[in-house]
């Protein structure tokens, strides 16, 4: 008799899962999500994930992240395959569709790929939707043995009973258990009988990275495909004053010259030509509300907002009255912005690599005025991301040029245009007035903090009482032990468009706290490392993560003259990180990054190499913002426009990076950003150490100091 499983199908599941269940299993695992990252509601959406097994055992699982170069496809495809006890050989991955079902639970910004969020938000209904398709299948193979349920059990992609040894592959079997419902408690695996999970598996995308055949943005290629090329603004705001159509269509294989919001296009036979009918239409711009701004009003902006929060008088013996400063930077992403599509009256298709296929999927249906049903989101692999593809607008832009042309479009922006019209990291100012105790403890931390805000766009009322959690994490909470904490924050708005970037309001508050913490260990006359970890008694996982980097960095060494070495630790999304780094510096200026440590803790680990890949990639983007990276406006025009005067940090320069990875069996927590915040207040720390000199404004550039 085969064992009976209580079933909770909602008509909307049943509808997805049977619709290709003639040639094989096509599950749409739909469940509640209970846990938001705001709040502790019940959120709306339902989640649905697909999984198609064909009859050639083939296993494609429909990822609903993009992969952007941080592993994605192999973590989800790892934790579902785990619970599906699926041949990894067999694994195929595709990119979900733009659709609601596809939301990640652990964001409250829809189905976007943001945040650290991809595996800390799916890894439970991964493990779920694995286990529902296996215990499908198992039943469908103890109906058609006529044999008990518990006789069956699932192993690298068979069904096998136990009894008589027969065994069925999930191609065999998977028409019969497309047409079941969907089972609402299947049993999840204990970890100790992992196969895959917590395993250094070689990433799914490697091989066609490696061949070529892996498909960007800019290598998508449709028939009668025109493509498309821009000039924007200079000016924030600005709009087109004039321009020579004729000039432009003199151009061989110029076909159409089309307006935009803020700016102008021109459509060729290809890029090259499309970019030099841009050259020759000599267009002028006017307007722009920043108009005549340069970035020393936007530092004086900050300055006043900081002065109008006001400055706590101390009255300990010890005190610190520190100000930190970073400038605006931009994403810098190796593919610039692209975007493909295709508008008739009765569809639109896109093209795009993307963060946010829901925001892709809302701006065709605002711009071509088709039901949802009717619009296509394709994602592809993107070239970086780093949060600058979270936003549409050259999504926008592909949609307008392919509604007004009738045909498909490749919209590719030049290096200078995306430079220059990118949505940046803010710049920020944080201010400190610190005092100490007679045993050096921390008596009084008052902290003042100014900054654009992204959330102004997305949530205006937020700017109307100065609030936006994204800028000041990591600022407004601490894990030391202070006995009178004071936090202040204000919005500046100098009309210069911020966005979401790498570990957003965390990329500066990191540097900004953490270097003062270590200011205020030398005026306790204490080591940085044996400082932090008596302000953290009692908080075990950060006292952990410090005691791995003493061990790895063999802290408290005798060090060459000129050699110091330097520490942070930093808690976001979930997961507590910390780096050590020893630098070399001469009284020419000249700096040798000569190694780093890195420490984790993300609570569970899915794949060891992508956590480490994370870890070193993180960190060197920190470093390379740190050492040279700066955006600055002239006459309200972003001065830089491309990487000769955009300045990223070269192979040669980087150090050698090792990362300790620690499982300490809480939630599991976010990978992505934990890095590049630890950069910063490491490497500023480590040239004090073995110089004497505190920076206190980034980058390192501006006060003569250039890597070895």
């Amino acid at each position: 008799k085969v064992k009976m499983y209580k079933y909770k199908l909602k008509r909307r599941s049943f509808i997805k899962s049977s619709a290709l269940s003639a040639t094989g299993i096509f599950i749409g695992f739909t469940f509640d999500p209970q846990k938001s990252i705001a709040t502790e509601t019940k959120i709306k959406n339902e989640l649905g994930l697909w999984i198609r097994i064909s009859s050639d055992d083939t296993i494609t699982l429909i990822v609903p992240s993009s992969e952007m170069g941080q592993g994605v496809n192999t973590s989800l495809s790892m934790i579902l395959a785990e619970e599906l006890e699926a041949d990894w050989k067999t694994i195929k991955t595709e990119t979900a569709p733009a659709n609601s079902d596809y939301s990640n639970p652990e964001s409250n910004w829809g189905q976007m790929t943001v945040g650290s969020s991809s595996v800390k938000g799916f890894w439970e209904p991964l493990r779920k939707a694995g286990a529902s398709a296996k215990l499908m299948l198992i039943m469908s193979a103890a109906q058609r043995w006529g044999v008990p349920f518990e006789e069956c059990l699932a192993r690298s992609g068979y069904i096998i009973h136990i009894n008589s040894s027969r065994k069925l592959s999930y191609g065999e079997l998977a028409e019969e258990a497309g047409k079941m419902d969907i089972p609402s408690d299947a049993p999840l695996k204990n970890s100790k009988g992992y196969n895959l999970v917590g395993k250094p598996i070689q990433r799914l995308d490697i091989p066609s990275k490696t061949n070529g055949s892996a498909q960007y943005g800019i290598d998508v290629r449709l028939p009668e495909m025109m493509f498309a090329s821009i000039r924007q603004s200079p000016v924030f705001g600005g709009e087109v004053l004039s321009f020579d159509e004729d000039a432009a269509l003199n151009i061989r294989g110029v076909k159409k010259v089309i307006l935009i919001p803020n700016g102008i296009a021109v459509v060729a036979d290809n890029t090259w030509r499309a970019e030099k009918g841009i050259k020759a239409l000599n267009v002028k711009f006017k307007g722009g509300k920043t108009i005549g701004l340069e970035s020393k009003d936007v530092h004086m902006q900050m300055l006043k907002a900081l002065d109008a929060e006001g400055k706590t008088i101390l009255e300990e013996n010890k005190t610190l009255d520190l100000e930190y400063e970073v400038p605006f930077l931009a994403h810098s992403t190796l593919e610039p912005m692209n975007c493909t599509a295709h508008v008739t009256e009765h569809f639109c298709k896109v093209w795009v690599p993307t963060q946010s296929q829901g925001g892709s999927k809302d701006a065709a249906k605002e711009i071509t005025g088709l039901d949802e049903e009717q619009i296509q989101i394709s994602t592809t692999y993107l070239g970086g991301g780093f949060g600058r593809r979270t936003e549409t607008d050259f999504v926008r832009q592909a949609i307008l040029i392919a509604k007004e042309l009738g045909k498909p479009v490749q919209l590719t922006w030049t290096r200078e245009e995306d430079m220059q019209h990118d949505f940046y990291r803010h710049a920020s100012i944080s201010r400190f007035q610190i005092g100490l105790g007679k045993d050096g403890s921390l008596s009084s931390w008052n902290n003042q903090l100014t900054s654009p805000s992204i959330l102004k766009r997305s949530f205006a009322p937020m700017s109307w009482f100065d609030i936006d959690p994204t800028s000041t994490e990591g600022a407004d909470e601490l894990p030391y032990t202070i006995q009178d904490f004071d936090f202040k924050y204000s919005i500046v708005d100098p009309g210069i468009p911020v966005g979401w970037w790498n570990s957003v309001g965390s990329s500066y508050n990191a540097f900004f706290t953490e270097s003062a913490i270590d200011e205020a260990a030398h005026l306790a006359e204490e080591d940085p490392l044996d400082y932090r970890m008596k302000l953290l008694a009692g908080k075990h996982r950060f006292q952990n993560v410090l005691e791995k980097l003493a061990q790895a960095s063999q802290w408290g060494r005798t060090l060459p003259n000129g050699h110091g070495l330097g520490i942070s630790i930093h808690k976001t999304r979930g997961s507590i990180s910390g780096a050590v780094i020893e630098v070399s510096t001469d009284p020419t200026g000249i700096l040798t990054l000569n190694k780093a440590w890195l420490a984790i803790d993300c609570a569970k680990v899915v794949n060891p190499d992508t956590v480490r890949a994370q870890m070193e990639g993180g960190f060197n983007m920190g470093l390379s913002a740190c050492l040279g990276e700066e955006i600055t406006l002239k006459d309200g025009r972003v001065e830089q426009s491309n990487f000769h005067d955009y300045h990223i940090m070269r192979l040669r320069g980087v150090p050698e990076i090792s990362v300790e990875i620690i499982e300490s069996g809480f939630e599991i927590g976010g990978v992505g950003e934990l890095a590049p915040p630890l950069a910063a207040p490491t490497l500023v720390n480590a040239i004090f150490s073995s110089s004497g000199k505190r920076i206190r404004s980034l980058p390192l550039s501006k006060h003569g100091i250039v890597i070895a």
